[in-house]
C-alpha cells in the first residue's frame, strides 16, 4: 500500500494506491471515516488485475482543511473527486462509495458518468433524506452497531482508522450532517445510463435495509444489481473484507461487460 497525496483542484486529499492491473477501481469514504477504511478490500483484490485508489475527502486524514460547514458537503466532495480524477488521468474506471460517500459517488456519476465504467454503492447514506432511518442513534446502540462491523477487523487497523476519526474537525461533521439532510438524488438515478451495483448488510441499522432497495428498485432495471451480506452491519469493508472484494471482482469482470452488451 502506497500513501500519498493528489491535487483536487485548490484542495490537496491524501490518498492510498494499491495494485498495478488494468482495471481501475476508486474508493470514496463516507461521514467520519477516512481512507484508510478501504485498506482490508485494496488488500483483497489482485494486484496483478486491479489498480485501486482510494481517497480521503477534504477534512478526513491528512487531506486540506477548511473552517467552513459550506466545504463538507457532498456537492464539495464530488467536486473534489472529479478534480482528483482529472488530476490522475483516470478515465473507464469503477467508483464505490460507502455510506455518505455512496451520495458523493452518486453527485458525481450523474455529472460524469463518461468517465466511468461502473458505479457502486455500499451501505449509501440515503438519497432522499426524507426516508433517513435512525437520523440520531448514539451512546451504547451506536457501540453496539459499531462493534458488530469491527467484531472481524484487524486491531491495527481499527486503530489507524480512530485515529484519523478522532481528528475530524467539528465543521466536517456539521457539515456533512447537514447536507445528507438535504439529499434528493434517489429521483435522478433513473439518469444514470451505467453498470450500478448495490450492496449492503442486512443488518445495517443506520441506513437501513429499507433504504438500500430503495436505491436498488430506483434505478434502470437492466443496469442494476444487487449484493446483501447477512449478519453485515453497516461497513462490510470492515467486516467482511475479502467477501466485499469477490463481489467487486465478480461485478467488474462479469456482470458489468454483460450489462454494457445487452443494455448499453
Amino acid at each position: 500500500m502506497e500513501t500519498g497525496f493528489v491535487q483536487a483542484g485548490a484542495t490537496r486529499l491524501q490518498c492510498f494506491a494499491s495494485g498495478y492491473g488494468p482495471e481501475t477501481v476508486v474508493f470514496v469514504h463516507g461521514y467520519t471515516a477516512s481512507g484508510r477504511i478501504w485498506r482490508l478490500v485494496q488488500e483483497a483484490l489482485d494486484p496483478t488485475r486491479f489498480r485501486t485508489i482510494a481517497l480521503s475527502n477534504r477534512g478526513a486524514g491528512d487531506s486540506d482543511r477548511s473552517p467552513r460547514e459550506e466545504d463538507y458537503t457532498v456537492e464539495a466532495f464530488a467536486a473534489d473527486l472529479f478534480g482528483a480524477v482529472h488530476t490522475l488521468g483516470l478515465t473507464d474506471f469503477t467508483l464505490v462509495g460507502h455510506s455518505m460517500g455512496g451520495a458523493t459517488v452518486t453527485q458525481y456519476a450523474l455529472a460524469h458518468q463518461d468517465t466511468l465504467k461502473a458505479l457502486v454503492l455500499l451501505d449509501p447514506a440515503p438519497l432522499d433524506a426524507r426516508t433517513r432511518n435512525n437520523p440520531a442513534v448514539g451512546g451504547e446502540r451506536r457501540q453496539e452497531i459499531s462493534d458488530l462491523d469491527n467484531a472481524r477487523a484487524p486491531a491495527d487497523f481499527l486503530q489507524a482508522l480512530q485515529a484519523d476519526v478522532d481528528r475530524n474537525p467539528p465543521e466536517r461533521l456539521s457539515g456533512g450532517r447537514k447536507s445528507m439532510s438535504h439529499l434528493r438524488l434517489r429521483e435522478r438515478l433513473p439518469d444514470l445510463k451505467l453498470p450500478v451495483l448495490v450492496v449492503g448488510g442486512d443488518r445495517d441499522e443506520l441506513v437501513g435495509v429499507d433504504n438500500i432497495l430503495r436505491e436498488y428498485l430506483a434505478l434502470p432495471a437492466p443496469l442494476r444489481s444487487l449484493q446483501i451480506f447477512h449478519g453485515v452491519g453497516h461497513s462490510p469493508n470492515k467486516s467482511v473484507p475479502g467477501e466485499l472484494a469477490g463481489v467487486l471482482d465478480r461485478f467488474i469482470s462479469e456482470t458489468v461487460p454483460r450489462v454494457r452488451t445487452i443494455a448499453l
